[in-house]
């Protein structure tokens, strides 16, 4: 993002969405390349996982990845705009039949990132 580090973390507490995860995750800050912003990174402190339960998590919605994606997703949104924007919200239309792809996708997209 196209912030200094100070904005990102002031005080060395980070936004809402990426200090609710808590000690479950690493965070580091660091400055981008070229002097570009502020790159965040974030993982998981438990280490590997088995590829069949990460699935079965992955499929529950419970999948730690989904929420780390969405927490930097909103973290950005919030330290760039002060809000976590939500552009399918309110929806335009009344839920039918024929739009009930899209809604699940969209729902979806909360987890994995707008497509």
């Amino acid at each position: 993002m196209n912030r200094p580090a100070g904005d990102v973390a002031p005080g060395g507490q980070f936004p809402e969405p990426l200090a609710g995860l808590g000690d479950a995750v690493e965070v580091q800050v660091r400055p981008a390349p070229g002097g570009r912003g502020t790159e965040i990174a974030v993982r998981l402190r438990d280490g590997a996982r088995l590829p069949v339960a990460a699935a079965a998590r992955r499929v529950g919605g419970r999948d730690p990845e989904q929420a780390i994606r969405a927490a930097l997703r909103e973290s950005k949104q919030l330290i760039e705009t002060s809000e976590v924007l939500h552009p399918d919200y309110p929806p335009t239309t009344e839920p039918t039949p024929l739009n009930k792809p899209l809604r699940m996708a969209t729902q979806q997209g909360r987890r994995e990132g707008r497509l």
